[in-house]
């Protein structure tokens, strides 16, 4: 059970440590992208507009489902490498017990939200007036949401793993199971003829398939994460520290997600060529995320470890390092995907109108993605020294500031469709600004839940 031998991030030079500890996180970022590339790629080329259109609807839906999910098990991690870098070995199994039956009850709610509420979210909430988009829309998310069980237990072990040091593992997990999606995607579409709902299907055995061999690797590799059955508790002490984090990283997550599926409804309201461009450039915009969404896990678990060891100055020098690995990551991925884009888009199968479109709003991202670096891996380090709080607060007004921008513009001034795309610079500066802001006013040093004992 000893702590020994994982990685501590409390001793050696740190902007080393979070890049070791970051890169095969964005090797997994990559896989988990590719993962849902090719569900629309799949139905873009070989079912139909509507089909693409319909995974895209239901991509901002998964998302909330995923928010939840990662913010509370981000919550949990956070606790748990605070008590690492505290070296409190019984704290740490108290709260990986915790994280897993904390996440495991949250999956099950999801599975039956999900499956029952499936119409009514998509058609409802989310405004889809197309018959063919809608009927297609719900087949998929139905199914979808068998799944959610296993995407909540898998983030659980995962943030586990981050907290004592293990990046590498969710490499492991993410080979697997985008290998697998991408082989089911291919034989029950093209050889089954199933459509999205072969898609769907698809993604549900990759989930189930990856949580399994995600908890195989826990119990041979780490004795202090693995339970039987009946040693899980829920301890209550430890479940309110992980929902003092958890709660504002879920909100904060869960935030991103509400706006996206209100910007979603906004790209509805323009029709399916819309629908399509806005499926292909929001997956590309998430490839642009990979490198900044590693260094914001590694930056939040090297903050935690440093701040229950009590050594902030060393996280401060770090940040300073971190920043700009992120900037030169981002500035290589923008010039990219500028020069690329319409060769990505047409990858997808969209054409004319939508494939014009999607070109569109990739470029224009593009010139932007540098001001997303300075603030993601900022809020990783509020994130991981306790300040989950004033990080969930900054997600609120950046997703805020982004809606009402974008419907202010098509409704009040008439800007057109581009408001989709033109109102998300003004988000991230707002984040910028925000984050920063506390950062330097030095509040996040006084927000450490543990201290070496």
């Amino acid at each position: 059970m000893s702590l020994k031998g994982k990685l501590d991030m409390t001793t050696g030079t740190g902007w080393r440590h979070v890049l070791n500890f970051s890169l095969p996180i964005m090797l997994g970022n990559l896989l988990q992208q590719l993962y849902n590339t090719v569900d629309g790629i799949v139905v873009g080329r070989y079912v139909s507009d509507a089909a693409l259109g319909a995974v895209g609807n239901c991509a901002s839906l998964n998302f909330l489902f995923i928010a939840i999910s990662f913010g509370l098990s981000n919550g949990c991690g956070i606790v748990t490498s605070q008590f690492f870098g505290a070296k409190r070995e019984a704290e740490v199994r108290k709260a990986a017990s915790t994280a897993f039956v904390l996440l495991g009850v949250m999956g099950l709610a999801g599975v039956v939200f999900g499956i029952s509420c499936s119409g009514w979210l998509l058609g409802t909430v989310m405004d889809i007036r197309d018959p063919e988009v809608l009927k297609e829309a719900v087949t998929y998310f139905s199914i979808y949401s068998v799944g959610l069980i296993f995407m909540f237990v898998y983030n659980a072990v995962s943030a586990l793993l981050r907290s004592l040091g293990d990046s590498k593992a969710t490499l492991y997990f993410l080979l697997v199971s985008t290998f697998v999606n991408l082989g089911l995607d291919l034989l029950f579409v093209l050889v089954f003829d199933w459509g999205v709902a072969g898609v769907a299907i698809a993604t549900v055995i990759a989930q189930c398939i990856s949580t399994l061999f995600s908890l195989f690797y826990t119990r041979r590799r780490y004795p202090i994460l693995s339970f039987r059955l009946r040693e899980l508790r829920f301890y209550p002490d430890m479940g309110k520290k992980c929902l003092q984090m958890g709660i504002p990283s879920m909100l904060q997550q869960s935030v991103v997600a509400v706006g996206g599926m209100f910007m979603q409804r906004l790209v509805n309201y323009f029709g399916k060529a819309l629908m399509a461009a806005f499926t292909v450039g929001n997956r590309v915009e998430n490839y642009i995320f990979v490198p900044i969404m590693a260094l914001n896990a590694g930056m939040s678990t090297f903050t935690g470890q440093n701040m229950g060891a009590d050594r902030p100055e060393r996280v401060k020098e770090c940040w300073r390092k971190v920043i700009l690995m992120s900037l030169a990551f981002s500035a290589f991925i923008a010039v990219l995907i500028y020069v690329f884009a319409n060769p990505i888009s047409t990858l997808f199968g969209v054409s004319g109108e939508g494939l014009r479109m999607s070109v569109e709003m990739i470029r224009f991202m593009s010139f932007f993605v540098l001001l997303f670096s300075l603030y993601l891996p900022t809020v990783g380090l509020l994130q991981g020294s306790g300040d989950a709080f004033f990080a969930m607060l900054c997600s609120m007004s950046t997703l805020g500031i982004r809606v009402l921008a974008a419907y202010a513009m098509v409704f009040l001034f008439d800007v057109g469709y581009q408001a989709v795309w033109y109102a998300v610079p003004m988000g991230w500066l707002a984040c910028v600004a925000l984050s920063w802001g506390r950062y330097f006013s030095g509040a996040w040093q006084k927000k450490s839940l543990v201290k070496r004992g």
